[in-house]
């Protein structure tokens, strides 16, 4: 699945993040200005999970296809995530997630990516420094 970023924060604040994912690439990777912003834009673009996850955010489940016997497509409503942390590990990437009913699953990046929508992210805060 892939999430437009612009559609959850708007247009305005969608461009803050890309530009300033572009300044650490920049800095981080040395990329020149060009190169940096053609990534950073494709990232967002593409919604890739390993850039766009992060703790205060909700994500919902794509609606899931009941297969019936007799064949009729039944949807069920999608449920909500609750991003809490990030955990990076020698195991892999994962998203420590809050189901509606209290329930934490630690989900891998990858699943959280394919399997949900990014559906809210958190309000920044004028006291907030970071992005």
């Amino acid at each position: 699945m892939s999430s437009r970023i612009d559609l959850v924060v708007g247009g305005v604040r969608a461009a803050e993040l890309v530009k300033e994912y572009q300044g650490r690439l920049e800095a981080m990777d040395l990329l020149d200005p060009q190169a940096a912003l053609e990534v950073a834009c494709y990232a967002y673009a593409t919604g890739c999970v390993h850039l766009l996850a992060a703790p205060g955010q909700v994500w919902a489940r794509a609606e899931a296809k009941d297969d019936a016997e007799d064949d009729a497509v039944q949807y069920t409503a999608p449920e909500e995530l609750h991003l809490i942390e990030l955990e990076n590990s020698e195991l892999g990437h994962f998203a420590l997630c809050r189901e509606p009913c209290g329930i934490v699953t630690r989900l891998p990046l990858e699943e959280l990516g394919s399997g949900y929508t990014l559906a809210r992210w958190p309000q920044k805060c004028a006291a907030d420094p970071g992005p």
